[in-house]
């Protein structure tokens, strides 16, 4: 018999080292040989020949095809092991320690090398399981590995839970057995496949535990624990399994200890090990449980560490302080309550960490805390300050905090303290109980207990707390103030203990009285939430529209009142397309969010009351809208009429008679309650709502409209007359005489279907004439007048003749009638508004026919023969000369033609708009000049003729709303003749200096979609809209940002007008102070102060090396010539242009770019030097 030495042999061992010839290897007999001596006695495996026998047969079948030979070879070993323990067991012990360690040592070695061929099997399965043709073999394969691996290590716990130190007697010796074992389990360690299934995954957790306890091996085992971290990513969680369990259940605090002081030794920490780190120590706080707050002194050395690292502390704190808060035991005692309170304060103080990482993940631990339904600790108080602290972080620049802080607050909703009214915060509730109770308590006693009362909350309060709801308080007329009496001059001690001397009713009084105060004050405090939340519903980060989505969709399920106006606001982000990284889409959240608001009725309800629930409350998303809310409004509707598709599942899906479904929100019941609603509702909101709300679905389905109900309830004008006007109580019906008119205009699909068959609109024509031709002062009448000419052009086939005639009666009724009760200003007012507007529905009604003729056009000759086609060369008629008879309409006869009604009106329009004077009436003005706006649009000829008349009212008209209109139109004028505004497109800058802010708004909007759409080109006025960058008007600021943000998106825009830009800031700068007080502001010098921030902003959407580098080498050229003014600006310019990264690396520092870039920064310091002499004072007006 050799002696074996074991440590020897294991770190000399590899596969390769068993040399085997496959082809002359009798497997059945070196087998059968092998388990006959090893059944008569285990000891037999220290017989050379047999021990090399084993060896080759494990090398044997370490392909691991033969699944039956394999686990023969493996499950001998184990039997074998297994008998030699019990031999062990029964000899006690009169046992030969000498023979039976080297047993033991060649059972160990045989144990070894069998770990190291069975795990790459797992392995190897996966790389190749490609190319495996039976699935099923497969299966059986990794079946078996798996129970051979169970087996190995089962074998491996069994024989180290015997006292193996009887037998191996010496220390070291025993400390080398116990290395192999930490080899061989490392080996299983690293293979992430050969711990999946959880048999395998507990005994090798219990077999580790195991050597460290029991055989003092602490550190061998943490350190190969700690070593293998770096490598794979899968082993943070069976690490810390490892060691909670060892914690926990084989009480081996030593190790948790050893464990984390090796692991913070680790230095440097890659990326990768960081995050792995980061891993574990959660996973450790989540096993540990209520153990961990007794190592919290381990953790601590964490703080310091990598970003990654500390950010896992956090959460690791947040666990602590949730698993002992529903400790009823552990809470009872003072050091656990101060171990809370100090985990909590360094949170709130890594909040303010430098790193994104660890302010997102403190605010995570706080959540955690907050949101532990068992908890058994109050955190009432802090709640009020956690609200505070999330409102500080919804202003972070990290959009990963931003969103934390949003889901922190949603929790801290979700868990508040409040459970009276149901738990919903309803301001109304609150606040109502709170002065009830306090009236009550002031009737008490002549008023000294509300003193006492009173007075210890404005002294104990915390400022922050107090200042949210006194300026509440103090609206309400002496409420809350004390009460003068004879017993003011109370002492501190009588009015620290006075509520002790009354009932106990009195005392369940105060405190109802004070939680109605602390609901007030939370409430508050979310409304200031809830208002910074709503600034990130206009964030370009999806993620951010999604968290505030979720945020308001929690707000309205408590019923808080501040979160009405973000669902209103939100309700525009369905214009957002694409999804964010997350893969959160955010019109599908908004439609989730909208659904579960607004058409997720009570479950127990009946069918009936669900559809009545949910038209009722589509109706009611119209109270209180803009325009603009509809516009979005209705796209919603046309998103949840399409319904949601109902997931099924992959295999569903790829049948072959696959359809999918949908759950429709909006059904054919909820339309018929909408009919009902509009026929039938006794208030007007609720009627106007309904027809809105049909019209919207109209766009989805044309057939829901009925255009029988719309005449006879939409359209109702018996009290029409004349020379009748409105009273109070009609109003309303020009609002739902003007959304049925929508309604009815949108019977006729945009895309007319083959069968479709227009309708009988007799009826509804002539009642559109009337409503035209209404005599009334009420101002509503124009907006309804708009919608109906639009009515009129999409269901009147002969709507030309329609719109002369009523022009025609209209001149009549205004110029043909003596009744003096008219008010002839506003009937010419209203005629005027109709010619305009017809004129332009003209042009698009001809438009829409010459579309029509091309389409048609291009049909039929799709569909002719050869022959048809030289027919047509002959006598057809030819697109282009359709198109000029179409063009020769619009310059020559709508407005010049003796038989075209227009023309007669431009006579009487240019008398009005060049006789302010004697025509007064602002209306008047204003109707006429919008009506030469709108003729501009319709002839070239006319345009021309009249731009100069044009551009001079613009400027010199006295009504900001005349020259609002006026851009507004020179904008159209711009898109429908561009030729001839081009050379007059600076009088349309000039008005983004308007001296009324309405003026300016409008233009901008008017430029920035001229020169985004490609309708005029931006570069010597570019300096104009830079200047807004820094208007005092913060609408014009937002509005200039967006139009630069977008303007980056064309190719090199801002690069190519950079210079002209530069030029237009800097101009007049070295002039002297002017004594025209009349100059235009816009001429003035622009401060030094806003040119900086100015080019702040700009510059950074040039981002391209080359062209910063040509900017730098232009405005370098300049310097040589410049004055100090400009030099200054120019300075500055140049250092924002030069990149921090160009200096960043050696080989940067010593190339050409970065030594010319050096020798310039160091000219220019001169102007710096100058600059601080001699500042240039900012300019009292900068434009």
């Amino acid at each position: 018999m050799a002696m074996l030495d074991l440590e020897a042999e294991t770190m000399e061992f590899s596969k390769d080292s068993i040399e085997i010839d496959n082809e002359d290897f009798d497997f059945n007999y070196s087998f059968n040989m092998v388990t006959d001596l090893l059944a008569a006695s285990p000891m037999n495996i220290i017989d050379n020949e047999t021990f090399e026998t084993f060896k080759h047969l494990i090398a044997y079948v370490q392909d691991g095809n033969e699944l039956k030979k394999l686990s023969s070879v493996y499950f001998t070993l184990t039997k074998s092991v297994q008998s030699e323990i019990e031999i062990i067991d029964s000899q006690g012990l009169d046992i030969d320690a000498s023979e039976h360690k080297q047993v033991l040592y060649h059972y160990m070695y045989l144990l070894f090398i069998s770990v190291h061929f069975l795990v790459p099997l797992f392995t190897q399965d996966e790389k190749n399981k490609k190319k495996i043709s039976s699935s099923e073999f497969e299966k059986r394969k990794i079946d078996t590995l798996t129970t051979i691996l169970s087996s190995l290590l089962g074998t491996f716990c069994e024989l180290l839970n015997h006292q193996l130190s009887t037998i191996i007697q010496g220390e070291q010796e025993l400390i080398e057995f116990c290395d192999v074992v930490l080899k061989s389990a490392y080996v299983i360690l690293m293979s992430k496949d050969t711990i999946k299934e959880k048999t395998n995954k507990s005994l090798l957790v219990r077999l580790l535990c195991t050597v460290a306890k029991n055989y003092q091996q602490n550190d061998q085992v943490s350190h190969r624990l700690t070593m293998a971290l770096p490598f794979s990513e899968h082993l943070a969680d069976p690490i810390a399994e490892i060691i909670s369990t060892s914690v926990k259940y084989f009480d081996n605090r030593n190790f948790l200890q050893n464990f984390l002081l090796s692991l913070s030794t680790i230095s440097p920490l890659s990326t990768n090990l960081a995050k792995n780190i980061s891993i574990l120590l959660v996973k450790l706080s989540e096993y540990l449980s209520t153990d961990l707050y007794k190592f919290m002194n381990s953790f601590e050395v964490f703080e310091k560490s990598s970003p990654t690292v500390r950010a896992a502390t956090m959460i690791c704190y947040g666990n602590c302080v949730s698993s002992l808060s529903i400790n009823e035991d552990l809470i009872t005692d003072s050091k656990v309550l101060d171990l809370i309170e100090n985990l909590v304060d360094t949170l709130e103080t890594n909040l303010l960490d430098t790193y994104q990482i660890v302010r997102q993940r403190c605010l995570q631990a706080l959540e955690l805390i907050i949101s532990n339904e068992e908890s058994k600790l109050n955190f009432k108080k802090k709640s009020f300050h956690w609200i505070l602290i999330a409102n500080r972080h919804l202003e972070d620049k990290s959009s990963f905090v931003r969103k934390s802080s949003i889901s922190f607050l949603k929790s801290i909703i979700k868990f508040h303290p409040f459970t009276m009214n149901g738990g919903k915060l309803s301001w109304d509730y609150y606040w109502n109980n709170y002065i009830y109770f306090t009236n009550m308590i002031k009737e008490i006693d002549n008023g000294i207990l509300y003193n006492s009362i009173r007075r210890k909350e404005l002294d104990d309060d915390d400022d922050d707390l107090s200042e949210i709801i006194a300026p509440v308080e103090d609206k309400m007329d002496g409420v809350f103030k004390l009460i003068q009496n004879d017993s003011n001059d109370i002492n501190d001690e009588l009015d620290a203990n006075i509520i002790n001397n009354y009932e106990t009713e009195v005392a369940e009084l105060v405190l109802k009285r004070k939680y109605c105060r602390d609901a007030c004050i939370f409430i508050k405090l979310l409304d200031k939430s809830f208002i910074l939340v709503a600034t990130l519903l206009n964030s370009k980060l999806k993620s951010d529209n999604v968290s505030a989505i979720e945020f308001f969709t929690v707000g309205d399920a408590y019923e808080i009142a501040s979160s009405k106006f973000g669902i209103k606001q939100m309700l525009h982000l369905i214009w957002k397309s694409g999804s964010n990284e997350d893969g959160n889409k955010v019109v599908e959240k908004l439609i989730e969010a909208y659904v579960s608001m607004f058409l997720t009725p009570d479950p127990n309800a009946s069918n009936e009351q669900k559809t009545i629930y949910i038209a009722l409350s589509l109706i009611k998303l119209t109270y209180n809208c803009s325009l603009a809310d509809l516009i979005s409004l209705e796209k919603m509707i046309v998103e949840l009429c399409k319904g949601k598709e109902i997931e099924k599942s992959r295999k569903e899906k790829e049948s072959r008679n696959y359809k999918p479904m949908y759950q429709h929100y909006i059904t054919p019941q909820v339309i018929n309650v909408l009919w009902n609603s509009f026929i039938n509702a006794k208030h007007p909101k609720e009627k106007k709502g309904a027809i809105i709300i049909l019209g919207m679905i109209a766009i989805y389905d044309y057939k829901v409209i009925n255009i029988e109900m719309i005449i006879n309830h939409g359209m109702d004008l018996n009290d029409l007359n004349v020379s009748g006007r409105l009273d109070d109580s009609q109003n309303l019906n020009i609002e739902i005489t003007k959304f049925s008119c929508i309604a009815l205009r949108r019977s006729i699909p945009k895309k007319l279907p083959k069968d479709f068959i227009y309708p009988n609109y007799s009826v509804a024509i002539e009642i559109l004439k009337k409503i035209l031709l209404w005599n009334t002062v009420n101002g509503d009448w124009y907006n309804l007048a708009e919608e109906v000419l639009n009515t009129l052009y999409e269901i009147d086939i002969n709507s030309d003749d329609s719109s002369s005639e009523v022009l025609k009666q209209k001149s009549m009724i205004t110029f043909g009638d003596n009744d003096e009760s008219v008010d002839k200003t506003t009937l010419l007012s209203q005629l005027l508004f109709l010619a305009g507007h017809i004129g332009l529905k003209t042009i698009i009604f001809l438009e829409k026919c010459e579309a029509e003729f091309k389409k048609k056009k291009q049909e039929t000759e799709n569909n002719k023969d050869e022959q048809e086609m030289e027919l047509d060369l002959i006598g057809g008629t030819n697109e282009d000369d359709f198109t000029d008879t179409i063009q020769n309409i619009k310059e020559r006869e709508l407005l010049y033609g003796k038989d075209s009604i227009l023309s007669k009106f431009v006579p009487l329009i240019i008398e009005i708009i060049t006789k302010p004077k004697q025509y007064k009436n602002k209306f008047l003005q204003r109707q006429a000049t919008l009506c030469f706006a709108k003729f501009m649009c319709i002839s070239p000829r006319f345009c021309e003729t009249h731009l100069g008349l044009y551009i001079s009212l613009m400027k010199k008209s006295s009504d900001s709303i005349v020259r609002s209109n006026l851009v507004l139109g020179l904008g159209d004028v711009a898109v429908c003749f561009t030729n001839i505004i081009d050379e007059n497109k600076s009088a349309l800058y000039s008005e983004l200096h308007d001296r009324d802010l309405l003026v300016q708004r409008t233009c901008l909007m008017t430029v920035t979609f001229l020169i985004l759409a490609g309708q005029i080109k931006v570069k010597g006025q570019l300096s104009q809209l830079a200047k807004l960058l820094v208007h005092e008007d913060k609408g014009l600021r937002e509005m200039s940002k967006l139009f630069f943000q977008e303007l980056a998106t064309k190719d090199n825009a801002i690069y190519n007008g950079f210079i002209e830009m530069l030029s237009g800031l800097n101009l007049n700068i070295n002039d002297e102070e002017q004594d025209d007080k009349t100059k235009r502001e816009y001429q003035e010098p622009f401060s030094l102060e806003h040119f900086k921030e100015v080019i702040k902003f700009v510059l950074p959407f040039i981002n391209k090396d080359k062209q910063r580098n040509f900017l730098i080498k232009k405005l370098d050229g300049r310097l040589e010539k410049c004055t100090p003014n400009e030099g200054i600006r120019y300075a500055f310019c140049i250092k924002e242009l030069i990149r921090r990264d160009d200096f960043g690396s050696k080989k940067d520092s010593e190339s050409e770019k970065s030594k010319y870039y050096k020798e310039l920064l160091e000219k220019i310091a001169r102007f710096d030097r100058l600059e601080r002499l001699d500042p240039t004072p900012p300019s009292p007006k900068d434009y």
